[in-house]
């Protein structure tokens, strides 16, 4: 209980700073709704190693609902100003409690967050920044180029640095194959899931990979 009520409040920290920053000007936009995005999921990747799965489907379930809530009566401003209708703050929720059902294995959950937190994250960013020579849109959404191919190269790291943990339960075929074959396809999973739904579908595809990977 202490480890929920501590990573709760870790979690609130977060949300309170971004707040203090965003009413002082500091930081706005998408570099500050990324910013939280990539701090928040980053430690909730590694929640397996301090809490049980039952918490963490239930804290996902109570994130879901404070979200919703928190969108009508806009006490926090983490969204940095983006537009109502994309909704990947509740998806990214529902994948925390979706990833904790589908899997018991920690390092496949941690691999899965750490794709939404490092790779979607910093795909953003840097495509945001640097990348809106070389953009396309997708069912009406703006992708660029160096944004998925950032998302490409950091999900190779994620994978060839956190499956190492998994050498008991993945062979290493299996693993170059992973190495291979997979960053590509959450690429384009990435792409094609707009609207916020990227955070749910990303960690699906990841878990799913991983499972079969290791059965």
């Amino acid at each position: 209980m202490l480890a929920v009520i501590l990573s709760l409040f870790a979690i609130l920290s977060v949300l309170l700073l971004d707040e203090f920053l965003w009413r002082k000007k500091i930081i706005h936009g998408e570099l500050k709704r990324k910013l939280v995005h990539i701090a928040v999921t980053s430690f909730v990747a590694f929640w397996p190693w301090i809490m049980g799965w039952k918490a963490i489907q239930l804290i996902g379930i109570a994130m879901i609902l404070v979200l919703l809530v928190n969108r009508q009566v806009k006490v926090l401003h983490y969204l940095g100003g983006i537009r109502q209708q994309t909704y990947g703050d509740v998806f990214l929720a529902l994948s925390i409690t979706t990833t904790a059902l589908l899997t018991n294995e920690k390092i496949f959950f941690a691999v899965a967050m750490l794709h939404i937190a490092l790779a979607d994250g910093l795909a953003a960013i840097i495509g945001t920044k640097f990348g809106r020579k070389w953009s396309y849109k997708v069912f009406g959404q703006t992708k660029t180029v160096l944004g998925s191919m950032t998302f490409w190269i950091v999900s190779i790291f994620i994978l060839g640095a956190g499956l190492l943990a998994a050498h008991s339960t993945i062979t290493f075929n299996y693993y170059a194959a992973l190495l291979i074959t997979l960053p590509p396809i959450l690429a384009l999973t990435e792409n094609l899931a707009v609207w916020g739904t990227d955070n749910l579908a990303i960690p699906i595809v990841v878990i799913i990979a991983l499972q079969l990977a290791s059965a």
